[in-house]
């Protein structure tokens, strides 16, 4: 489950730049290594390998070798190897990250869980891989695809796909770009039922919120994402409900009250 709060742990690579989000870069190279020791820890994992992880309380911006921007969620993990930039550009992902990734046809950007492949020539979209293997991607542009037991799901722009183990690949319309609401700040929904709008909050901080079986309302307005517990708060409020929180170490809310 991603985490709100933490530290940061940075296991990088000497190539690739790194910088906090949202803080222009006016260091050298040499600087910005000795900043990333200040503030977490530069290590080279094994086999060839390189993890970086995002432990802080804010998004982490990273370049990937080939100048593919990655924005990593807190409490995200992401992999690459050695070999990444030469035939293909193959990552590993644990959590969520938003990737521009560099146009190159040659040289396919690919993620992999068991099922699935998402693969990519080049474009902007929003990625996340739970621990069960979920796989759900939202494009803001261009296009990517999604590769699973030798059938091919196109995810053009303002769509989202997503892939679960043992299930085919679904790919719906997704005009408002609410999984992008962890960096962007911004959710919107247009009369989008309870259920969904608990797991577009949910899928966005990793947090579990749970309601009473056949609680449903109608949502619609848009709401600054900075808070997502203030947001979950005010959508209790307006089925006439209240946010009871169980366990906020472990994210852990309830919706309560007349539904009941």
């Amino acid at each position: 489950m991603l985490r709100l709060k933490g530290r940061i742990e940075a296991k990088a690579v000497p190539q690739p730049s790194v910088r906090r989000l949202f803080r222009p870069s006016v260091l050298s190279a040499a600087a910005a290594v000795l900043l990333l020791f200040t503030v977490g820890t530069l290590l080279l994992v094994g086999n060839g390998k390189t993890t970086v992880e995002n432990f802080t309380d804010e998004p982490f911006a990273y370049t990937l070798p080939d100048g593919t921007e990655v924005l990593l969620q807190q409490g995200s993990e992401l992999t690459f190897g050695a070999d990444y930039n030469e035939t293909d550009r193959l990552i590993a992902l644990e959590g969520q990250a938003y990737f521009e990734v560099v146009k190159d046809a040659s040289r396919p950007f690919l993620v992999n869980t068991s099922e699935t492949e998402l693969r990519v020539t080049g474009t902007a979209f929003n990625l996340r891989i739970s621990d069960e293997e979920e796989l759900e991607v939202e494009v803001s542009e261009g296009e990517v695809e999604l590769h699973q037991h030798g059938k091919v799901y196109p995810v053009p722009a303002n769509y989202r796909g997503l892939a679960f183990p043992g299930k085919s690949c679904v790919v719906k319309a997704a005009k408002d770009l609410n999984r992008h609401a962890w960096r962007t700040g911004i959710l919107r929904f247009e009369g989008v039922s309870l259920a969904d709008v608990i797991t577009t909050v949910s899928n966005n901080y990793g947090l579990s919120v749970s309601y009473p079986q056949g609680c449903d309302f109608p949502v619609s307005g848009t709401f600054s994402s900075e808070n997502p517990i203030s947001v979950l708060q005010t959508i209790a409020e307006l089925g006439q409900c209240s946010l009871e929180a169980r366990d906020e170490i472990m994210g852990d809310y309830a919706i309560v009250g007349l539904c009941e």
